[in-house]
């Protein structure tokens, strides 16, 4: 987005600039936490770069390295969108792997798990989810199945599917067996939103790491599937677009990526918190009851200092 075109957009979310120095201009900061000292002293903080987007209020602290938090303050604006647009392509072209993916199609030994089924391996499956504290409601919520032979033989299949309802994504579990593989997915693109067709995009999120997870979770709760998250992909930008508050809530021995993730969205104006696990590997191994304890006891991350009193905490 060109220079004036930026300033124009700006002055439409925080009124005129009162400070126009080159590429730098100061507004009166419109956040809550500056009213009393606006009022005060009437005297404008926050400095915003037109030439690297980064801006900073040097009252209440509020910073970012792109114009996407300031518009974003008036709603999902033409221009928020047109800014994204170009923020993305800015970037360069995004690098396509050479590597062809598979389009997803369930098993054909595939059963779902929400009927009953006259075979021992139907009660081994169900007794296997009940171990992991997963019952009929998440069974029918998530469309698990199973297989009993074939390629995904002994498996717990784990379904998702795109706001569509189309099938995007699957891997199977294994319930029965030495297997050492635990889990087993194809030749799949996992730049994918999982599940978005149960997403409310008006609602908090909570970004775990797997499919079990995401069931202990709860509602609106989005399986990262071991991808790296950046600024090119599916579900940071949907994120970033709709403005969801976000609660990390990944496995303990990715704690440092846990971090460097939410100093992204951090830097996109996303509203962040941290989730204490308090001890356990991951979500999967808690019940429904303790995850949302410790959702309850997120930490809201709103600086740099944040990160590093949960770093000394860890």
């Amino acid at each position: 987005m060109q220079r004036e075109k930026k300033l124009r957009a700006l002055r439409r979310v925080l009124g005129d600039e009162q400070i126009k120095k080159a590429n730098e201009v100061v507004f009166f900061c419109p956040r809550k936490e500056c009213i009393d000292y606006v009022t005060k002293f009437n005297a404008p903080k926050l400095s915003v770069n037109l030439e690297t987007d980064c801006f900073h209020c040097w009252v209440c602290e509020y910073k970012g390295r792109t114009l996407v938090p300031l518009l974003r303050m008036k709603g999902n604006t033409p221009e928020l969108q047109e800014y994204l647009d170009e923020l993305d392509t800015s970037k360069g072209p995004h690098v396509v792997e050479e590597k062809q993916y598979d389009v997803p199609v369930l098993p054909e030994e595939f059963r779902t798990l929400s009927h009953e089924w006259n075979s021992p391996y139907y009660k081994c499956a169900m007794k296997y989810l009940s171990s992991r504290g997963v019952y009929e409601r998440d069974i029918v919520r998530m469309k698990l199945g199973y297989c009993e032979s074939g390629e995904y033989k002994y498996r717990i299949i784990v379904p998702s599917f795109d706001e569509f309802g189309e099938l995007n994504f699957f891997s199977g579990r294994l319930f029965y067996g030495t297997n050492p593989l635990r889990y087993l997915h194809g030749n799949f693109c996992k730049d994918i939103v999982y599940n978005d067709y149960l997403i409310d995009w008006n609602k908090p999120i909570v970004l775990t790491e797997g499919p079990f997870d995401v069931i202990k979770a709860g509602e609106n709760a989005i399986a990262l599937q071991g991808n790296i998250i950046n600024e090119n992909r599916k579900l940071f930008r949907k994120i970033v677009t709709n403005g969801v508050d976000v609660y990390f809530a990944m496995d303990t021995d990715a704690f440092k990526k846990q971090l460097e993730i939410i100093e992204l969205f951090m830097s996109y104006g996303v509203e962040s918190y941290y989730v204490n696990l308090f001890g356990k590997k991951d979500v999967g191994s808690m019940s429904n009851a303790e995850f949302l304890a410790a959702k309850k006891k997120a930490i809201k991350v709103k600086t740099g200092f944040d990160l590093l009193k949960i770093r000394i905490m860890a």
